[in-house]
């Protein structure tokens, strides 16, 4: 792992300046303090001396951070004391401990924040910097594949997926046939009808807004965006990043380049790569894959990015008018037919039916979560980032006290995924006793997707020739590997599509909205889609047509099955009673970290685990400084594996927060004990600490307090864990401890709890209809009646009434909403001296340990009561160095540059 050396030079010499001024006061404070120290001991009268250390306070502007010290009142007790001798000596020795502790407290904070300067100085001066990558040397050296040479270089599947990503791109076999797929989606698409009021089909709608894009022009707001969108991804090196940074601000350059780009614009049926090759750079991801990014020139970049931009709003638009256009289907397991219907009007009455369903709850989550999610919906909110939830870690440290945002990000989107097919799977296996699970996702999908494939699809919706040429231009671009050198020959992109640009994501989001459409058409239910991870779940039989569906899109449209992430499971409520059919895949199904078994649980994979342990392991190996140790911690440990165990939700119940608790010691003893000698990551900080800047006795609340109180932000896994976990203990104790409120259910509690509410509606309806509440009387002229005798039947029987309960219980959505909902989390109460210290700090602070407690999350009110003890003791509060003194800017700046993993 490395961190960026392209920092703004601005920052290192305010950096810089503020540590020297740092030591500066520091030694001049330890002067003054020893010679107050010095004049306090030749002292013999106990009143002048405290009179000496008040006047140093005040000198040294030390501010009296001992609890119930009143600098002002010891003086005016010291007055009292010259004519009452019940002020007495022992109560002058005690002023005279507090006073010389606010001089000590202050020593700690300089120490503190000397010692922060200087982590933050071994940081930047040792760099943990990942050997460079180079083309594998040649088979024929026996020398040069031995283990001692060959490691430097890189890993072997480093050079496997190197070799086939070049073979795919550079020299794709023709996969797929231009009428084929033009037949193909005639077949799908043009079997749906036009709705009576409206003029055009479904797919004459379609085509008619795809044609009618207006790409428009830059100016200052949409070059601001742009510059933000491409800061948000990996693309750029960081010398350009440091440029695009610098530029944002400047409002002159802002505006010539906003002249230059609208030129390109205009004459964009000349646009071109430059005469030089494109950089492509092999990366490292955690999951084990490496992707290959490209180094544009920035003002390209910038223009792809705003076309990209532009072109995936339109087409999300236009794709959701088509979701609302009738063509698409959307029915439960079970369907009232008319009579059914019918039946229950007559019965509960006309104004009885309710929207609040299952089935419309999960149309509405369909839209908002999985249509076409890769794609923005607005150009403010730019291009989606790349699979970031679980394979590329895009952020440094989770936030557990985010709240959500309007439309949830990638990490989201896979957690909430999680939760939806669990959730399903109680549901179903209520209802119906049985329920699939089938996922899949296509091999090398981006690198791997024909040309050909692309321009049919974009030819049969109507895209107009200008932009083909475009898209055409984009994607042959001529490459070549900053690995292989200056002299490297020039290859043209022939297949696939570039990583992390909006434009390919609005290309590839094209072809696979095909594929949803035609699972759609062929199961009336929806394929849940994450780029291109898919997952369908549902009765056997309609996962057997999705799966039929999947393959002959994948054969139409020259891609293929990733073998090694297909599989499918059936869920029963005897497990192991049954096996799915041989015609779905016969993989396990995966999320994360997890396997799904035939009971509907969730366990660890315990492989996934040990590998991840040794990579983490390699990863600390490789840092060379303690906060670059702290950032691959965060990285790796507290979002990558925290994420890709699940995040707990009441679906998934306690079973799970408990088995993710034991997997994090597992780590923490293997990774820690095992490897370095220490029995936690906080054992090894403390000692590499000691071993390179001789400082010990630190305080534990050093490491995990938050950067702006002078720690070092070590994030903890277990704690957002702990939160939601019911604390096990007697029952008598569980009584006293945790309301009923608090308890965690479990899930399948909520479903029972349903079934016992729509037992009770039964009750009251049967009675209304038997006092004659209910029933014909309540309908218009309109309403046919069922049979002649029909008023004089009974009311309908509890098996008629709850038939069709996913389209027509609330109850049940009730239940299906809960166990989609995050467990009760259950606070840390704070101690009163927590309390005050709190008070003392800023209340304006976005996150952390601040003053505002009624707006802290629960994670840092976690922390703060937990190593508050020690901090409040050496510092008179919970700030540990001169927040003005700090180098924060730089540390963030660095934390918020691109992890690079070694290897």
């Amino acid at each position: 792992m490395s961190s960026s050396a392209a920092l703004s030079e601005s920052m290192q010499r305010i950096t810089t300046s503020k540590l020297n001024v740092l030591q500066k006061q520091r030694d001049t404070y330890e002067t003054r303090k020893q010679a107050t120290l010095d004049a306090v001991r030749g002292q013999s009268n106990l009143p002048e001396q405290l009179l000496t250390l008040l006047d140093a306070l005040v000198i040294h502007d030390v501010p009296p951070l001992v609890p119930n010290l009143s600098p002002d009142n010891v003086r005016r007790f010291l007055n009292q004391r010259r004519n009452d001798p019940s002020v007495s000596t022992a109560m002058l020795e005690g002023w005279k401990l507090d006073l010389e502790r606010c001089l000590d407290i202050h020593s700690h904070k300089y120490e503190f924040a000397s010692l922060f300067g200087q982590l933050v100085t071994e940081w930047l001066e040792k760099p943990s910097n990942a050997p460079a990558l180079q083309r594998q040397p040649s088979s024929d050296s026996a020398d040069a594949l031995s283990q001692d040479s060959f490691e430097p270089l890189g890993r072997q599947e480093m050079y496997d997926q190197w070799r086939e990503w070049e073979t795919l791109v550079f020299n794709p076999a023709q996969k797929s046939d231009r009428q084929n797929i033009k037949a193909y989606l005639s077949s799908l698409f043009e079997s749906t009808a036009k709705a009576k009021k409206l003029t055009k089909t479904p797919l004459e709608t379609l085509r008619a807004r795809l044609k009618a894009f207006d790409l428009g022009h830059f100016d200052k707001d949409s070059l601001k965006r742009s510059i933000a969108g491409l800061l948000k991804t990996d693309l750029l090196v960081p010398s350009k990043r440091a440029a695009l940074m610098d530029i944002k601000g400047n409002d002159l350059v802002l505006g010539e380049m906003v002249d230059v780009l609208n030129i390109q614009i205009d004459d964009l049926d000349q646009w071109s790569w430059e005469d030089e090759p494109v950089s492509v750079d092999l990366r490292r991801q955690l999951n084990g894959k490496y992707r290959v990014y490209m180094d544009e020139e920035l003002l390209q970049a910038l223009l792809i990015h705003f076309i990209g931009v532009r072109w995936a709003v339109h087409l999300k638009d236009a794709f959701t008018t088509f979701f609302h256009s009738g063509a698409w289907r959307l029915s439960s397991h079970r369907v009232p037919d008319r009579k059914a219907r019918a039946r229950r009007d007559f019965f509960l009455g006309k104004g009885y039916s309710s929207s609040d369903t299952v089935r419309n709850e999960r149309r509405k989550d369909y839209e908002e979560d999985f249509l076409m999610t890769q794609l923005p919906s607005t150009i403010e909110e730019g291009s989606r980032e790349y699979n970031g939830a679980l394979t590329d870690v895009e952020s440094e440290v989770p936030d557990h006290d985010k709240g959500l945002a309007s439309k949830k990000d990638p990490m989201e989107i896979k957690q909430a995924l999680l939760h939806l097919v669990t959730t399903e799977s109680l549901i179903n296996t209520s209802l119906y006793g049985t329920f699939t699970v089938l996922q899949s996702d296509f091999r090398w999908f981006g690198p791997s997707l024909p040309h050909t494939t692309i321009f049919a699809v974009l030819e049969y919706l109507g895209i107009k020739d200008r932009w083909l040429k475009f898209f055409r231009k984009f994607l042959e671009t001529p490459l070549r590997f900053v690995q292989d050198g200056p002299d490297a020959p020039t290859n043209v992109r022939r297949c696939g599509v570039p990583i992390e640009h909006a434009l390919s994501d609005a290309l590839g989001e094209s072809v696979l909205f095909c594929l949803d459409f035609a699972v759609n058409q062929a199961t009336h239910t929806n394929l849940y889609r994450f780029h291109d991870d898919l997952w369908f779940w549902g009765q056997e039989d309609v996962c057997v047509r999705a799966w039929a569906t999947i393959g002959e899109f994948a054969k139409t449209m020259g891609l293929s099955v990733n073998e090694e992430k297909t599989g499918s499971v059936q869920i029963t409520q005897q497990p192991n009673t049954s096996k799915p059919s041989k015609s779905l895949p016969q993989g396990k199904v995966h999320w994360g970290f997890l396997q799904l078994d035939t009971t509907g649980s969730w366990v660890i994979n315990d492989a996934e685990v040990t590998h991840h342990i040794s990579e983490l392991r390699r990863q600390l190996q490789a840092c060379n400084s303690v906060l670059a140790t702290v950032q691959a911690w965060n990285v790796y440990a507290s979002r990558f594996l925290a994420n890709n165990f699940g995040q707990p939700q009441r679906c998934l119940g306690q079973r799970h927060i408990d088995m993710v608790i034991a997997t994090f010691s597992d780590i923490q003893r293997r990774l820690f004990s095992d490897t370095f000698g220490a029995g936690s990551l906080l054992e090894y900080l403390k000692r590499i600490i000691e071993e390179r800047f001789h400082v010990t006795g630190l305080p534990d609340g050093f490491f995990y307090f938050p950067l702006g109180l002078g720690g070092l932000d070590v994030r903890n896994p277990l704690i957002p864990l702990l939160l939601v976990r019911e604390v096990q203990d007697t029952a008598a104790q569980r009584e006293r401890m945790i309301g009923e409120a608090d308890k965690q259910k479990d899930p399948k509690e909520w479903i029972q709890e349903a079934f016992e509410r729509e037992e009770e509606e039964y009750e009251r309806c049967k009675k209304r209809y038997d006092e004659g509440e209910a029933g014909l009387k309540d309908h218009d002229n309109k309403l046919k009646k069922l049979d002649d005798d029909e008023e004089e039947q009974p009311f309908m029987s509890f098996e008629e009434f709850t038939r069709y309960r996913e389209e027509t219980s609330p109850f049940l959505l009730n239940a299906y909403l809960r166990l989609r909902e995050e467990p009760s989390q259950k606070d840390v109460t704070l101690t009163t001296d927590v309390q005050a210290a709190l008070k003392q700090l800023p209340r304006q602070a976005k996150e952390g340990i601040h003053g505002n407690e009624a707006a802290m999350g629960g994670y840092w009110k976690w922390v703060a009561q937990l190593y508050a003890g020690d901090v409040l003791a050496r510092f008179g509060g919970l700030s540990m160095g001169e927040k003005k003194l700090l180098p924060l800017g730089l540390v963030t700046m660095l934390r918020g540059e691109k992890v690079r993993w070694e290897g």
